[in-house]
């Protein structure tokens, strides 16, 4: 089913509340009931216009409170705008919280028969799909149990089913395809190239850089609200990536003690180490999958990447992976919040470890960056560029952008740390050095 999206100069505005408005019904009560008082209006969202046609897929990049879910709300019809307008053909379906609407009492089920006529489909037209969803959702064995009983990532994924399934003419997809494993992800993303393909106008919000290059027609940058640029995929990727290394190199104090790193490469403030420096990253390794210590593998070998940094104050940092060429281009890039990755917040030590099962890059010299990035992706606290060389052997044909299958260790003091999806934990340890 084709549909279309043209959103012309679209703007919401919304209040600030005095700090002390009531948080609860007994305290507004015990104030008196009276109004909370407006300090100031502000616009989430101003002057945004893009078209989406058949068969296009526009990704939504920025920082958290850019304004994009907000814009998302309204092309979906779930918030209104205050000015501007919102033009769409053909059935909407959204990824919006895929687990709205679902009642915990009932089944699995009944919950598909639920979501599929709220979506637009008839008893008999969700029916006949049932079998399907439930295989895509990977829940035979607990499609008639209740869905309290779910853990959040079998919701998920019965949700995300649910959607998928409806023959979307616009499908809105806001930050939740790290939903199941790396199998699950997998599927998810070839069913979304499929409707794609098939006409549905598309448009993915997602903090996965390398998503909107792979599979995005068109890009968007929000900035407070606003767009600062519209345009391929791969320019505005970078354009992006660049912003945000400015910040971090402007968050960078100006002088640091060099240290060496376990491959002996001297890391120095503004020429290969940036960052504000709430936390640090503390030791780097590249290892076999005998956690031995290698700085040359052969192009499909597995090659393990342990990173062991300090908790510090603040948030829950985001840990990225990437491997590169020698003039910048990255080959591969991965992190904790794209695969969906719990991490402890403990303010004294952590480690995580990467395992790549095998990394088909052609012959030649790379290197493995590593960074430590505050959540909303707006700087990095520690970030290594070029740090840790690596000599791949071999084979000498055509490469590009790797995403391999792989897992993550993470753990804090020796305590294990859950990956936060069905029900799954990621059994943690220490990692030592090569």
């Amino acid at each position: 089913m084709s549909g279309s999206v043209e959103v012309c100069d679209l703007g919401k505005q919304f209040a600030r509340y005095d700090r002390q408005r009531a948080g609860s019904l007994k305290e507004a009560m015990r104030r008196g009931l009276r109004p909370a008082r407006i300090t100031e209006q502000f616009w989430a969202l101003r002057n945004v216009s893009f078209k989406v046609q058949p068969g296009e897929m526009l990704g939504v990049i920025g920082h958290n409170g850019s304004g994009k879910s907000t814009m998302l709300r309204m092309v979906g019809g779930v918030m209104h705008s205050d000015v501007g307008s919102v033009t769409t053909t053909g059935r909407i379906s959204g990824l919006l919280e895929l687990n709205a609407g679902m009642h915990p009492e009932l089944s699995g089920r009944d919950n598909i028969l639920i979501g599929g006529v709220i979506a637009g489909l008839t008893r008999k037209q969700i029916t006949a799909r049932m079998d399907e969803v439930i295989a895509f959702a990977e829940l035979e064995e607990f499609i008639d149990s209740p869905v309290r009983t779910y853990s959040m990532g079998m919701r998920l994924r019965l949700g995300f089913a649910v959607a998928i399934h409806t023959d979307p003419g616009v499908l809105l997809i806001d930050e939740v395809l790290s939903v199941g494993d790396l199998a699950f992800q997998t599927k998810c993303l070839d069913r979304i190239r499929r409707h794609r393909d098939e006409g549905s106008a598309i448009i993915l919000i997602t903090h996965d850089l390398t998503q909107v290059e792979k599979l995005c027609t068109d890009a968007l940058w929000l900035r407070k609200g606003e767009v600062v640029a519209q345009g391929r995929p791969d320019v505005l990727v970078g354009e992006y990536r660049a912003a945000m290394a400015r910040d971090s190199r402007q968050r960078t104090p100006p002088s640091m003690p060099e240290t060496i790193t376990s491959t002996g490469t001297t890391l120095r403030a503004h020429e290969n180490r940036f960052g504000s420096m709430e936390k640090v990253i503390e030791a780097v390794y590249l290892q076999d999958p005998f956690a031995k210590g290698v700085r040359e593998i052969a192009t499909g070998d597995a090659l393990s990447i342990a990173v062991k940094f300090s908790g510090g104050s603040g948030p829950v940092p985001i840990v990225g992976v990437s491997i590169g060429t020698v003039d910048g281009l990255n080959m591969l890039d991965v992190n904790t919040e794209s695969d969906n990755v719990a991490i402890s917040s403990s303010e004294k030590s952590n480690s995580i470890r990467v395992d790549l099962d095998r990394v088909d890059l052609t012959a030649g010299s790379y290197f493995v960056n590593v960074g430590l990035f505050h959540p909303s992706w707006d700087y990095a606290y520690d970030y290594h560029w070029q740090a840790y060389p690596l000599t791949i052997t071999g084979s000498h044909g055509p490469s590009g952008k790797l995403s391999p299958p792989r897992s993550w260790i993470a753990s804090a003091e020796n305590r294990p740390v859950s990956a936060g999806d069905d029900g799954n934990e990621q059994t943690g340890t220490w990692l030592t050095g090569a």
